[in-house]
């Protein structure tokens, strides 16, 4: 070991890891399967205090488990992903997990987690201390959840690949700081529970680009009615044992949009209750087992459901109530009564036996709304709204049972 020395930052030799201060200078280099450990413990005994930044880098090789326990530090791989945490280090410092981080301001980047009996990095930075950074990291088979993340004034997940976790993907919980609170890119394939779980008060989270695929529950679950100000944007959801979003605990200003959800066995987005849910650029396929969209016999205040498509574009004024609603898997006639098929083809169904049971759909194409039931005939309350056709299906049209409804212009 050389401490103090000046050199020029390269990738580290094979099973070496290097500890650098905040100008570079190589503070010395530690070897064998605590490696990690043992430079964590190198930069306790060397920095004067731990508001400066310093870095360990980490050599391609296998290396045991460890612990974060001082704040201001970026952890990484170099070369990316070539460095491997097994969880099997002498010294069992994550009880079967790969990192523990308990502290902020601090940068994971470009490691591998496997053989965690655990969970695979587990993240409980205090509010007070700044952000947590995890980016480029693959999470094999870990033993519980993938990553976990409870409390920090902000952590951004990055290009994450997660596969068969034993419990979720990514769990996030108490989140209420000011952030930003954030999941970019990555993976999450065939969870044994849930591909993104958010529990107890998450607030101001972003998710971005993130797909989750084959998971034994939920694609993504909100099970808290403390969780608001939630954004999923161009997030694939794809063959999962439930719903592929579930919005299940209540919450407030939880938004799907421009993302793609598709052979879920259960809803493809279940909506319970809420206040402000909003869903966009949405198209239905009508490949979930569920229905596309699933709203549940639970009170909704202002949402807003736009740019729904289906073969054609509508939206859902108000918040719709115990209702089911799917693209048509059947073939539909190109027209019905002289008149040629204009929009969207819906299967509507009701989910409670109530009269409360109502829903409104607005059609972009012109035209009158037709039903197909046995065979196609004109909606009687059909109305034409903004140069667009609004039918109003209520008790008596819905029944007990699905029908097909389709704009014919």
């Amino acid at each position: 070991m050389v401490a103090g020395a000046s050199v020029a930052a390269a990738s580290p030799t094979a099973g070496t890891v290097e500890v650098r201060d905040d100008v570079g200078n190589l503070m010395g280099t530690t070897t064998g399967a605590d490696a990690v450990r043992d430079a964590l413990a190198l930069v306790t005994t060397s920095r004067v205090g731990d508001t400066v930044p310093w870095a360990i880098t980490i050599g391609a090789g296998t290396y045991g488990d460890f612990a974060v326990t001082q704040r201001n530090l970026t952890i990484a791989g170099d070369p990316a992903s070539g460095a491997v945490i097994s969880g099997m280090g002498i010294t069992d410092d994550t009880s079967g997990g790969c990192v523990r981080i308990t502290r902020g301001n601090v940068t994971l980047d470009g490691i591998t987690c496997r053989g965690a009996t655990k969970t695979g990095i587990v993240a409980t930075p205090p509010n007070g201390e700044g952000g947590l950074v995890v980016r480029n990291v693959a999470i094999e088979a870990a033993g519980a959840d993938g990553i976990s993340a409870i409390g920090g004034t902000g952590i951004v997940i990055q290009n994450a690949v997660i596969t068969d976790p034993k419990r979720s993907g990514i769990r996030l919980a108490s989140l209420t700081a000011a952030g930003p609170y954030a999941v970019v890119g990555g993976s999450v394939t065939g969870a044994a529970a849930n591909g993104l779980e958010l529990d107890d008060d998450v607030t101001k989270l972003s998710v971005t680009g993130l797909a989750i695929s084959g998971t034994k529950g939920s694609g993504v679950l909100s099970n808290d009615a403390g969780n608001s100000d939630l954004t999923l944007q161009g997030v694939t959801v794809a063959s999962g044992a439930k719903d592929g979003i579930n919005f299940g605990g209540g919450g407030l200003r939880l938004a799907v949009r421009d993302s793609v959800v598709t052979g879920n066995a259960g809803a493809g987005i279940r909506m319970a209750e809420g206040t402000g849910f909003a869903v966009s650029g949405f198209t239905l396929d009508g490949s979930n087992g569920g229905g596309d969209l699933l709203f549940t016999a639970d009170d909704r205040t202002g949402g807003a459901y736009t740019g729904l498509q289906a073969g054609g574009g509508f939206s859902l004024p108000g918040d719709p109530y115990a209702v089911r609603i799917s693209a048509a898997r059947a073939a539909l006639p190109a027209s019905a009564g002289g008149r040629a098929r204009s929009g969207a083809a819906l299967s509507i169904a009701a989910t409670a036996n109530t009269a409360k049971r109502r829903l409104v759909v607005r059609f972009d194409a012109g035209g009158t709304v037709w039903r197909g039931a046995g065979k196609w005939g004109k909606v009687n309350t059909s109305r034409r709204i903004r140069g667009g056709a609004q039918a109003l299906l209520g008790t008596s049209y819905l029944g007990t049972a699905s029908a097909l409804y389709a704009p014919f212009g």
